[in-house]
């Protein structure tokens, strides 16, 4: 299990490259792919229960959902085809779960193909919910003087949230 921990602490360490080419934010004011982790689950775990989803659930997809950046690092976007990335990602989570004890890797490896393929309302939510973070942090950072951001992240998320609550949250994170 510790192979599985120290390869999960490298996302500490994973710079969210959108901040730093689009938004021009400095290294140290970046966001690392932990940071957004942590606030996707505390995201998930308020709005799950607001839902009476599996709130357990939520968080567990919401905490693995780019795990795998831990060994594929960020991409935005435009810099890879979808199709080369899911197969990045799925190759690294395999690796991932094999650092895990046996009982566990069926349900870790289950859950994460769940939140990859939206085969649940709770991996739908954590999908709406991860471009709605993104546009709280594009928040964070024109609250702290890097101006234009706010906008440019809105608009690219605002097409993929359609859960009432999560657009709620989108629409008052632009508007208030």
């Amino acid at each position: 299990m510790l192979e599985f921990f120290l390869t999960a602490c490298r996302l500490k360490r994973v710079k969210r490259k959108g901040w730093l080419v689009k938004a021009k934010v400095s290294k140290d004011d970046a966001e690392s792919v932990a940071d957004h982790s942590y606030m996707l689950a505390l995201m998930a775990m308020v709005i799950a229960d607001a839902k009476g989803l599996d709130t357990c659930k939520t968080m567990r997809m919401a905490l693995l959902h780019d795990i795998a950046e831990s060994i594929t690092g960020d991409y935005m976007p435009e810099e890879i085809e979808q199709k080369e990335k899911r197969m990045l990602e799925h190759d690294a989570m395999l690796k991932l779960i094999t650092m895990l004890p046996e009982g566990l890797r069926d349900e870790y490896s289950r859950l994460w193909d769940e939140y990859i393929n939206c085969r649940s309302e709770e991996a739908r939510l954590v999908h709406e919910l991860d471009k709605v973070e993104m546009v709280i942090q594009a928040r964070c950072y024109e609250d702290m003087g890097y101006m234009g951001v706010l906008r440019r992240f809105y608009s690219y998320a605002e097409p993929y949230v359609s859960d009432d609550i999560a657009r709620k949250l989108l629409l008052s994170s632009i508007n208030s």
